[in-house]
């Protein structure tokens, strides 16, 4: 039973290292989706610039803190290891919480 428990600690720990690892990463990989993102255009349209910069910050800032939440840890163990998964799981992991994301913040 305590090495069940060890086992499990420790995968808590890495993936945990992981999320630290890859969070500067999601945020910015996450200002360069919104320029693309269709959400981000509309939701930010009639904004100033200093309120869009404002929103910006924010709202790369719930995908830096959300965007992993649905990462396996067989995903998350081979972003670790291999440049291309890491490189796929960012992007994937990035554009599926930015919508959640923009919608969230601007409530």
């Amino acid at each position: 039973m305590s090495l069940l428990l060890s086992a499990t600690s420790v995968q808590a720990v890495s993936q945990s290292m992981a999320v630290k690892m890859l969070k500067p990463v999601i945020e910015h990989q996450c200002l360069t989706e919104l320029k693309d993102s269709n959400v981000w255009k509309a939701s930010t349209f009639l904004m100033t610039d200093p309120n869009k910069k404002q929103f910006e910050v924010e709202v790369c800032q719930c995908v830096g803190e959300n965007a992993l939440n649905d990462v396996t840890v067989g995903e998350m163990t081979q972003a670790l290891v291999n440049e291309n998964a890491k490189n796929q799981l960012i992007r994937k992991a990035t554009v599926n919480s930015i919508k959640s994301c923009v919608i969230k913040t601007k409530r």
